[in-house]
């Protein structure tokens, strides 16, 4: 039973954003964090941009929220979360951003919460932190994480201690209440 109290108070949560990354997976838990009121930040390459989500064409979707931190600035010690929205061209850079994979890699060692949905998931295959882990993904890149050393859980969500991810957007009920359960367990 609820107490009423919002679940996250106190809670500081990252999120990424980069052209191309999917709407529904970066405003459902955006609102669904505020919602339960967490301190909820949008992080990118630069600051001060706002980037169109995935769409149709791949970039020619919706507006995300205007990124107010520079990903090469984040250090875990400032952060309980960080949340890696999916779609196919945003994870596809970010895979790659260097300062990026160094952060993961610290909030992983620390122990942080970090959760990946969807293409997301490539964020993690590039920084390492799915070896021995458990994790979902989509169909076409279930190679990928197998490859980088995880064991595939099957479709939906699921949690491996710090880590959670999800398969697609259909599956975000699922995913946002492990992932908001994680969080709130700190």
């Amino acid at each position: 039973m609820s107490s009423g109290q919002p679940r996250l108070k106190g809670k500081r949560i990252v999120i990424l954003s980069e052209i191309g990354m999917h709407e529904h997976e970066f405003w459902v838990p955006y609102y669904r964090f505020k919602e339960e009121g967490a301190l909820v930040k949008v992080a990118g390459i630069a600051k001060g941009i706002v980037h169109r989500s995935e769409g149709v064409g791949g970039t020619d979707g919706c507006y995300l929220a205007k990124t107010e931190l520079e990903i090469k600035d984040l250090r875990a010690a400032d952060w309980d979360a960080l949340h890696i929205p999916g779609g196919i061209y945003g994870p596809m850079t970010l895979r790659e951003y260097k300062p990026l994979l160094k952060f993961v890699q610290e909030m992983d060692r620390k122990k942080k919460i970090i959760s990946a949905i969807c293409h997301g998931q490539w964020v993690l295959i590039s920084s390492g932190s799915l070896k021995g882990r458990t994790a979902t993904a989509p169909s076409d890149i279930v190679i990928d994480i197998v490859n980088a050393g995880a064991r595939y859980s099957g479709p939906g969500a699921v949690r491996d201690g710090n880590l959670v991810t999800g398969e697609y957007f259909g599956e975000l009920p699922a995913f946002m209440k492990l992932l908001l359960a994680a969080i709130e367990d700190g």
